[in-house]
């Protein structure tokens, strides 16, 4: 399997869609930044306000998945989708002799790193670049960096049962504009119960996804119930998706 992760890590870095999307990330990331700090966009009541960051409040909208999934869905269009010939057969000159799981599972574990990249680090790094460089360092105290710390680990979770969701559906799809399509119907889906009339049981199912916890997760203070409550979600998320993934992969013609 680590034949395969390299192969697909090299396939990522020759990708032109991944390195485009590197650099339209890390510029509206520094862009919605700089605006937040010089206080030209103001940002009220967020979970950073309430943290002390009120200076990465820009970061709040890589949170979002109606946002974060503009930019991640076409990486799984261009990079998974692409996979596939116009017969639905998938194409890769250095699979003899794996496993469907570890390709499959290659493809996700790679897939997931850029998304994490695109998305997660590099608004991250920026904020801290732009805070310590405009004059804002000090809120980078032990208490406020243990609180990002914990936020970002349980949104990264999260985010791995979501990339699973979006590689399931490139693999089905088999198409890249049909991929990034459907993701963003489904998280428009999803913002759509979020802001619905309280119904039981779609209230149920929607508070206890990961959709919900994209944004619990950044609560500033959570009981210990409520981390394992996430942790758990996030896990079982991934296995099912995981798994829904590894099936479907395995009726796929390979040549």
């Amino acid at each position: 399997m680590s034949n395969q992760i390299r192969a697909e890590l090299f396939k990522l870095q020759r990708n032109k869609t991944f390195w485009v999307l590197v650099l339209i990330s890390t510029g509206i990331s520094a862009l919605l930044h700089y605006l937040v700090i010089i206080e030209w966009w103001q940002m009220q009541n967020t979970a950073f306000d309430r943290a002390g960051l009120s200076e990465f409040n820009a970061i709040s909208t890589f949170t979002v998945p109606l946002f974060f999934n503009l930019i991640i869905s076409p990486l799984a269009g261009f990079y998974i989708s692409n996979e596939f010939s116009n017969s639905s057969v998938i194409k890769n000159q250095i699979i003899s002799g794996s496993k469907r799981s570890h390709i499959f599972l290659s493809k996700y574990l790679v897939f997931t790193i850029g998304s994490i990249v695109l998305t997660i680090i590099i608004p991250i790094m920026t904020a801290i670049i732009e805070v310590i460089l405009l004059g804002h360092g000090d809120i980078l105290t032990p208490s406020t960096m243990l609180y990002l710390g914990r936020a970002y680990s349980l949104f990264t979770l999260q985010y791995l049962g979501y990339t699973a969701i979006l590689i399931l559906i490139a693999i089905i799809t088999e198409d890249s504009g049909k991929t990034i399509i459907f993701s963003i119907v489904l998280t428009i889906v999803m913002f759509v119960i979020e802001k619905l009339p309280n119904i039981p049981i779609v209230s149920m199912i929607y508070n206890n996804s990961i959709f919900n916890q994209f944004s619990e997760v950044f609560t500033f203070s959570m009981t210990s119930g409520e981390i394992l409550k996430s942790i758990l979600i996030a896990l079982v998320t991934l296995i099912i998706i995981t798994l829904c993934g590894v099936i479907v992969f395995n009726k796929k013609e390979i040549k």
